[in-house]
């Protein structure tokens, strides 16, 4: 599919805010994330990532927030791609938040997955904790191309049934592709 001659090394971290493999830089502005309350307790969000090759996830992570005082559980995956849609789970792991405003790694199994796109989600199991995250500064012409969400999606789903999704927050969450450093 992406097969050009040329090999493409894949970051050590992976997200939406990630160069080239991303979208929120490039549509939403120069705006910095910063932390926020999670939008709504079990509510997974699903944003989409283009893979120019493949790679191996190692771990998972995510952005804790300034405040953690409500011992709120994290869960990130990673989806792969089901008619421009999130599909079937491919990998995720989750934790309770650790120290605030760290980022906050997750061992997976090794799971090798092919270029392509894929769909990084995000589940808080409370709205009380912060994560890092960034409000669409532009409104987006399609969100639902860029984000869907799902309610009681904690854990995240096997096989994701979200629904288009009209909130512009966007979470500094995604994979690595090392192992622990």
């Amino acid at each position: 599919m992406y097969q050009c001659g040329y090999s493409v090394t894949m970051p050590p971290m992976v997200s939406v805010f990630t160069a080239r493999i991303g979208w929120v830089d490039e549509l939403t502005g120069p705006t910095a994330p910063s932390s926020a309350a999670y939008e709504s307790a079990a509510r997974a969000v699903y944003c989409p990532i283009v893979l120019p090759s493949g790679c191996v996830i190692r771990r998972v992570w995510w952005a804790n927030g300034d405040v953690r005082t409500g011992g709120a559980t994290i869960e990130v995956g990673v989806y792969r791609d089901s008619g421009y849609g999130p599909g079937s789970k491919v990998v995720s792991g989750s934790a309770a938040q650790g120290t605030a405003t760290q980022v906050q790694f997750v061992d997976v199994t090794d799971t090798a997955i092919p270029p392509g796109l894929y769909w990084i989600a995000i589940v808080a199991s409370t709205a009380t904790d912060t994560t890092i995250m960034r409000t669409s500064a532009l409104a987006l012409s399609n969100p639902p191309s860029f984000r869907f969400a799902e309610e009681s999606a904690s854990p995240l789903p096997a096989t994701a049934t979200p629904v288009a999704s009209a909130e512009l927050n966007i979470y500094l969450c995604g994979f690595a592709t090392t192992a622990s450093p």
